[in-house]
């Protein structure tokens, strides 16, 4: 029983790693033999390890906004283009990664803030109070977007989930900055999400790198979210 468990830990750490000196078997036996693990097998552990960092302290990223919200019953200085242009960024980003099959540990925080995304806007549309026709036009968008992506979208086409989220981020980011000034505050926007997505994005492109390869329209989307974490 515990050895089965040590085997699927195992393959789960070094299984996917596409370098020749890394395999669960390699890695196994240095560790059984009391052998300090070689630099790869530790860097594919460590990646694994970050990975399920980033993905739980994305369970917490809006937290603090949802908070501030909730506290205040607003949602003043949160933009609803921003709001509906992130979901829509995140999506892509997490049907990217499964649609490729990547690792789970490579994508599953922007799985996880996709719902949470979809979160802020259920909050803006209840202390904004929208029109049932934007909150009907919203579903049908998403739903329409669904069924291109998972029924109509080849496969070579994938690499356009990714492309699209460059001009979605300007979009999304200028909105939100364009909001900010436009108050003169940042309003219920917190600050330590802003840092955790700037470093979440930071650490992800060391870890796509390691987990993925060198994917450049993925490595691109983490270099510009990047630059506008800079902007709180």
């Amino acid at each position: 029983m515990i050895e089965d468990i040590i085997l699927r830990l195992a393959e789960w750490a070094w299984g996917s790693d596409p370098s020749p000196e890394v395999s669960p078997e390699i890695c196994l036996g240095m560790l059984y033999s009391f052998t300090i693990p070689s630099v790869p097998c530790l860097s594919g552990l460590i990646t694994k390890v970050i990975g399920i960092a980033i993905i739980t302290g994305a369970c917490l990223n809006k937290a603090p906004i949802v908070f501030n919200i909730l506290s205040s019953k607003s949602v003043a200085g949160l933009s609803s283009k921003a709001a509906y242009s992130e979901t829509l960024l995140f999506s892509n980003a997490a049907f990217y990664g499964f649609l490729r099959g990547n690792p789970f540990t490579a994508y599953g925080e922007t799985l996880i803030m996709t719902v949470q995304a979809m979160g802020i806007c259920f909050l803006i549309w209840k202390f904004r109070g929208v029109t049932m026709r934007e909150v009907g036009l919203a579903f049908m968008v998403y739903v329409l977007y669904l069924t291109l992506v998972f029924e109509v979208l080849p496969k070579e086409y994938y690499f356009l989930l990714q492309t699209v989220n460059w001009p979605i981020l300007l979009y999304s980011r200028g909105s939100q900055i364009y909001e900010n000034m436009t108050l003169k505050h940042t309003g219920n926007q917190a600050i330590i999400t802003h840092f955790m997505n700037f470093f979440g994005s930071f650490i992800r492109i060391l870890t796509t790198i390691k987990e993925v390869g060198w994917d450049m329209v993925l490595l691109s989307g983490y270099g510009i979210s990047v630059f506008f974490e800079h902007y709180p």
